[in-house]
C-alpha cells in the first residue's frame, strides 16, 4: 500500500477501478466488508469508510439485508446503433477501419449511422449536433484537426450528460480524456528515423501534417531518435501542411520549393503513404530525384499504396480494421457498463521494402 494515502482511500480506489474494468459489473454484488478486511488487512471501519466513498460517488447502492451492489445509471432505451463519425471514408485506410467496425456491429444485431467531417471544423460541428438528435447508444470519433484546440467540445460533453459514450480513433480533441483507440505515432517516428539512422542518414528531411496530432507525434519522434544519435535537426528541411494546403505541396508553383528545401537532404520522413507517393511521382517527374538511388522514403500506415508503389515504400504499420474491431468492442462493453474505461495504444511496426537506399 502507498503510506502517504489513507488505508480507506486505497481500497476505494481498488474498488472502483474494478468497477471500471467491468470486474464488478453493474449489478453484481460487491465483496463484503469482511472480505474488503482479509484482502487488504485493514479494520471494519476502513472497509466501511472505502465503500462510504463509492457510495457518495453513486457508483454502488446499498440494499438492507442484501448487500452493497454496484450501481449504473438511470437505464435508459437501446436503439441498437451507432454513431460513426470519421474525416473520410471513400480511400485509403478507412474502408479497413470501416470494415472493422461494421464486423462487430453486425454479429450484435447493431446498426451504423455514419457521418463525415471531411476534417473541417464545421463540417464536425453539425455532424455532432445532427447525431445527438438521433436515437444513438454511443458514438465512434476520429476527431477533426486534433492538434488544433476544438471549439466544438462543448457538444462532445452534450453526448456524456445524455450518456451516450464516446470512443475516439486516432486521436482525441486537445482538452478530452475520454476513452481511446490509437496508434503510438511517436514510437512510428522514432522507428522511420532509427531505420534512415542505421541506413547510414544523416541529412534527413520530414513532410509532416501540423493540423491533425498524428502527424505532430510522428515528427516529435523522429526528431527525438535523431538527436538520440547526436544528429542535428535542419529545420529547413522540415515542410509542414494542412488539411488545406495539402494540394499545394507538389503543385508546379510550390514543387521548385519544396524541392530546394530538401535540395541536401538524403532521405525523407513522409506524414504518410499518399504524401510518400506523391512526393515520389513529383520529384521523379521533375528529374529532381530518384527513390532511392537519390533520396530514401519512409513513410507511414503501411497501407495498400506502399505495397503497389514503384518502389515499394518502407512504412510503419496502422492497426486498420483491428482498430475499428477494437474501437467498436470496447464502445459496446462501455453501453453495457459505463465505468468501463480503456486507453489502447496499439504498437507500430516497420514494414522494410526498397525505398531507402543503404549509404556507404
Amino acid at each position: 500500500m502507498d503510506k502517504q494515502l489513507p488505508k480507506y482511500t486505497i481500497v476505494a480506489d481498488w474498488l472502483k477501478q474494478n468497477i471500471k474494468n467491468n470486474t464488478f459489473k453493474v449489478g453484481d454484488k460487491l465483496i463484503s466488508e469482511n472480505q474488503i478486511c482479509s484482502k487488504f488487512d485493514v479494520s471494519r471501519q476502513t472497509a466501511r469508510q472505502a465503500v462510504a466513498v463509492l457510495e457518495r460517488e453513486d457508483l454502488v447502492v446499498k440494499r438492507q439485508g442484501s448487500g452493497t451492489y454496484v450501481k449504473g445509471p438511470l437505464a435508459k432505451p437501446q436503439h441498437k446503433n451507432i454513431g460513426i463519425l470519421t474525416t473520410y471514408i471513400g480511400d485509403y485506410i478507412f474502408p479497413g477501419l470501416i470494415s472493422g467496425i461494421q464486423d462487430v456491429l453486425s454479429r450484435h444485431d447493431y446498426q451504423m449511422t455514419l457521418r463525415l467531417t471531411q476534417n473541417k471544423i464545421e463540417n464536425e460541428r453539425r455532424q455532432l449536433q445532427s447525431l445527438l438528435s438521433l436515437d444513438i447508444d454511443g458514438l465512434i470519433v476520429e476527431a477533426t484537426k486534433s492538434a488544433l484546440p476544438s471549439p466544438n467540445l462543448n457538444l462532445y460533453q452534450e453526448f456524456i450528460r445524455h450518456n451516450i459514450p464516446i470512443i475516439f480513433v486516432h486521436s482525441f480533441p486537445l482538452g478530452l480524456s475520454y476513452n481511446y483507440i490509437i496508434n503510438d505515432d511517436e514510437k512510428g517516428g522514432r522507428l522511420a528515423a532509427r531505420h534512415l539512422i542505421e541506413n547510414g542518414h544523416k541529412k534527413i528531411g520530414g513532410i509532416f501534417k501540423y493540423d491533425d496530432m498524428q502527424g505532430n507525434l510522428r515528427y516529435k519522434g523522429a526528431v527525438m531518435e535523431m538527436y538520440a544519435h547526436d544528429i542535428p535537426l535542419d529545420e529547413n528541411a522540415i515542410i509542414w501542411y494542412s488539411t488545406e494546403t495539402h494540394n499545394q505541396l507538389f503543385d508546379k508553383n510550390f514543387l521548385t520549393h519544396t524541392m530546394a528545401r530538401l535540395a541536401s537532404c538524403t532521405a525523407l520522413i513522409c506524414y504518410n503513404d499518399e504524401i510518400a507517393i506523391a512526393a515520389l511521382q513529383s520529384f521523379e517527374q521533375e528529374g529532381a530525384a530518384r527513390i532511392p538511388e537519390d533520396l530514401s522514403v519512409v513513410s507511414f500506415d503501411n497501407s495498400n499504396l506502399a505495397k503497389i508503389a514503384q518502389p515499394a515504400l518502407t512504412s510503419v504499420t496502422h492497426p486498420g480494421a483491428q482498430l475499428g474491431k477494437i474501437a467498436t468492442e470496447s464502445l459496446l462493453a462501455t453501453i453495457q457498463n459505463p465505468y468501463y474505461e480503456i486507453k489502447h495504444v496499439f504498437d507500430p511496426q516497420l514494414i522494410v521494402r526498397n525505398s531507402v537506399r543503404k549509404l556507404s
